[in-house]
Formats: C-alpha cells, sequence, structure tokens
C-alpha cells in the first residue's frame, strides 16, 4: 500500500505496486492533514484490509491487494519531518541523532520502495582490498546495480573517508556521486557530504541528514543501489539518503574509488 497525501490536489492517493505496474487509485475522503501542522496516522492491519486514522478519526480502508504478510517495509519519503514511529511491541523509533529502525534483511529487490537483501556469493568480491582502493566496476553503473562496502574507520581521531563513483580511474576524472564521511574535517564534523565533480568542478554539496551512522572504530555496512533516478545509500541495513543522477548515462560511471581513514574489510558487487 502507497498512502500519498497530495496537498495541491485537496487528496490522499492510496494505491499499490506490483511487478512495476500502479494499480488502480483510491482518492475519496479529501486530505486530512495541513501543511505546517503535527498529525498522526495510526495503520492497523486485519484481516481484509488496512484501517487508517488520521489524528485519531478513521480516514479509510484500504482492502489488501498483496498478501499482507508479504509487506516487510516500511518507506516514507516527502515534504515531511517524522517524529516517531511507534510498531506495538516493538517500541518506539525517535528521529533526529538516532538512526530509525532497521530494515529486514533478505528481501527481494523492489523498485523504488524498499532495498535488496544481500549478494549472492556469486557476484563478484573483494576481501580486504588496500586503501586507497581504485577498481572498475564491470559493465558501468545502471538501475538495479548495487555495491556493497564494509569496513571500519579509524579508531583514532579519524579526519574523513570518501567514496567516489568515477568514470575513469585517474585522479582528475569525473565523479557521477561522491560521498564524503566526515568526522572532523575543517569546519564539518560528522557529516556526510554528497556532491559530483564534472571538468574539474565541483557541483552543489548535499548535506542533510536525519543522522549520522558512523563511528570510530566501529564496523559498517553501507549498501549503494542504483535506481533510473538517483543512487539510493543505506548503512548498517537502515536507509540514509538519496543523491539523484546529475551525470547520465549512468554507464559512463565505471570505477569505484575509496580513499581516506578506512580499513577496508570487503567490496561486493551485484
Amino acid at each position: 500500500m502507497t498512502f500519498n497525501p497530495r496537498f495541491d490536489d485537496r487528496r490522499v492517493v492510496r494505491n499499490h505496486k506490483m511487478g512495476g505496474s500502479w494499480g488502480m487509485e483510491e482518492t475519496n475522503g479529501g486530505i486530512p492533514v495541513q501543511r505546517g501542522q503535527h498529525f498522526e496516522i495510526r495503520i492497523t492491519v486485519v484481516q481484509q484490509c488496512y484501517k487508517i486514522k488520521v489524528n485519531r478519526k478513521n480516514f479509510c480502508n484500504f482492502h489488501h491487494r498483496i498478501p499482507k504478510e508479504k509487506v516487510m517495509y516500511l518507506y516514507i519519503e516527502g515534504d515531511v519531518a517524522i517524529s516517531s514511529i511507534q510498531v506495538p511491541g516493538k517500541g518506539s523509533y525517535p528521529t533526529g541523532n538516532i538512526a530509525p529502525p532497521p530494515y529486514p534483511v533478505g528481501a527481494s529487490y523492489v523498485p523504488e520502495l524498499s532495498y535488496p537483501g544481500y549478494p549472492s556469493q556469486s557476484g563478484g568480491i573483494l576481501s580486504n582490498p588496500p586503501v586507497p582502493l581504485v577498481t572498475p566496476i564491470q559493465g558501468g553503473m545502471y538501475p538495479g546495480k548495487i555495491i556493497y562496502i564494509s569496513g571500519i574507520p579509524s579508531a583514532f581521531n579519524p579526519s574523513r573517508f570518501t567514496i567516489n563513483l568515477a568514470c575513469a580511474s585517474h585522479d582528475t576524472a569525473d565523479i557521477g556521486a561522491l560521498f564524503d564521511v566526515r568526522f572532523n574535517f575543517g569546519d564539518s564534523h560528522n557529516v556526510v557530504v554528497r556532491t559530483n565533480r564534472q571538468g574539474g568542478h565541483y557541483g552543489p554539496e548535499e548535506r542533510l541528514q536525519n543522522y549520522f551512522p558512523f563511528t570510530p572504530g566501529v564496523n559498517f555496512e553501507i549498501m549503494i543501489l542504483a535506481e533510473p533516478n538517483c543512487y539510493k545509500i543505506a548503512v548498517n541495513n537502515q536507509h540514509f539518503t538519496e543523491f539523484y543522477h546529475r551525470m547520465l548515462p549512468l554507464t559512463n560511471v565505471n570505477y569505484l574509488n575509496i580513499v581516506g581513514d578506512v580499513r577496508l574489510l570487503q567490496v561486493r558487487f551485484q
């Protein structure tokens, strides 16, 4: 189920997507949330449908179109600030500097809605690669391509480490996506800066983040998933951010480069 408030249209669209195709929209009921005002949405799963309350008032029912047992993820995006998420029996997950609950492991790839599970052993694997690392991405990036990076930031006063998805192996190559993890670099502290580089010039920086997922001396795993419009990045099975493509075609992005204060344990391609 997707629950999509659209303020300009004054309606909430409910729908589902299966096999890449959207179903029939349900739009009755108006819009029960207002711009700039606090809201509470409660979704109760019963045998026949989802029962949805907004601000403690019944809003709608959405009858199951996909077996409810197969629904394993909650994914929220758009122009909203989330205060907390509560799952009965699982506790409350405040947002801000505390990471939201992790995604389950092992689900199949569903474009735009969730992350896939871990790659099979048949994928390309680099164990304990050196840093700096420069390695080709076979076939370049394309929608559905995944890179997994596991490592450990330096335990003692790390400054930064950087992951570049580049268009060649040399130092001056264009970079389709740059993820710069800054613990203590200049006036940047505990922030992941995202940008690109083209023709020797860096693009605008993106710094917005709900939390900083890295700790000196503590293992991490990053997953970079290429989608048609963006890269989706998860850290330790938790969605972290999206970076919309600035350089196309994606297949021109054909090298992975990692530098900085980090020890790599494994790099995997799928």
